[in-house]
């Protein structure tokens, strides 16, 4: 999945004094910003985020978790404002997020609650703090600007620190801990919208669904690489060929087929290595020369450099940070 960045969206976070140039330089992404909208991989966009997640300020965070400030761009926050209350609202963005970006949303209803946890369809990937906060200050202000109410959730934990400035906004103490939840009343979120607006929900609708479907289509085929180099890659026979004749296709299809969805057969070699990589650090359990065969590399410097291309961490640094 490739993830745009519309020239709407550049323009706000210039708008709130960030520069994107130096951001994708220290990224380490190719500045193509003349082309108007940046097209991002999985892997780049999270560099991004992290990235974005060391320049923003908090000011600069809470102007990003106002859903006013780009519900008009962005038609996942859009079409959950014209829902009848936060339940099908929450419900509805959490279907159609993806289209903009890899963000799970898992939404867990009670008898007199409903909690919310936030993760990215990329394993192995932590959210930055400016990600993860905000996303959940984003959806307190899904249900506040959809009530026109002062909402607050009756539990926000995060592994991240909030400021005073954001425990402001949000109305309650955000709680350390290593798992992420919104929790509101089930009363708050039953609540009517003064947003509602099923005319633009029916004329919105069938465009989202068809947009989802081929993003589903194109992640299918996608998917079917990824499983076959998640066992290929170990064993060492991972060519193209190789890998194309296991899915029953020629090179050359498969290669058409990755472009028709905008990636290619290298970027998913290299995200499945990463994905490889971190898994086996995560279990601590091999040497680093070890794992740098396992992921199909030859010699230890050439992974060491590739690791930290991928996070941003040495391997030494990303041990440390998860022992």
């Amino acid at each position: 999945m490739k993830i745009a960045i519309s020239k709407q969206f550049q323009d706000f976070v210039k708008s709130i004094g960030l520069s994107l140039d130096d951001i994708l330089q220290k990224a380490a992404i190719p500045n193509v910003l003349w082309r108007e909208e940046l097209q991002l991989s999985q892997a780049d966009y999270n560099k991004f985020l992290f990235e974005l997640d060391s320049e923003i300020t908090d000011d600069q965070l809470l102007a990003f978790s106002q859903v006013e400030n780009y519900k008009a761009f962005m038609p996942p926050f859009f079409v959950a404002l014209c829902a009848q209350n936060a339940l099908t609202c929450f419900q509805r963005f959490a279907v159609y997020k993806k289209l903009i970006c890899p963000l799970v949303i898992d939404i867990d209803e009670q008898t007199t609650t409903l909690s919310l946890h936030l993760s990215f369809d990329l394993p192995g990937s932590q959210m930055a703090r400016f990600t993860l906060l905000n996303e959940q200050m984003a959806l307190i202000s899904l249900i506040r600007t959809g009530t026109g109410e002062s909402i607050k959730p009756v539990e926000v934990t995060a592994p991240y620190e909030y400021s005073p400035k954001l425990v402001d906004f949000v109305g309650v103490q955000p709680q350390l801990s290593a798992t992420n939840v919104v929790t509101f009343k089930k009363a708050d979120v039953l609540r009517p919208f003064v947003t509602q607006n099923n005319v633009m929900w029916d004329y919105l609708e069938p465009e989202l669904k068809k947009r989802l479907a081929e993003l589903n289509a194109e992640n299918s085929f996608i998917n079917h690489v990824e499983k076959t180099l998640f066992s290929a890659i170990p064993s060492n026979h991972f060519s193209r060929e190789s890998v194309a004749h296991s899915l029953g296709v020629s090179v050359r299809t498969m290669q058409r087929k990755l472009s028709e969805q905008n990636t290619t057969y290298a970027q998913l070699v290299q995200k499945v290595q990463r994905l490889l990589a971190v898994n086996y650090l995560n279990a601590n359990e091999l040497a680093t020369e070890e794992i740098s065969c396992l992921v199909g590399y030859k010699d230890q410097a050439s992974f060491s450099r590739a690791f930290k291309n991928w996070t941003g961490q040495t391997i030494t640094e990303y041990r440390a940070a998860n022992s």
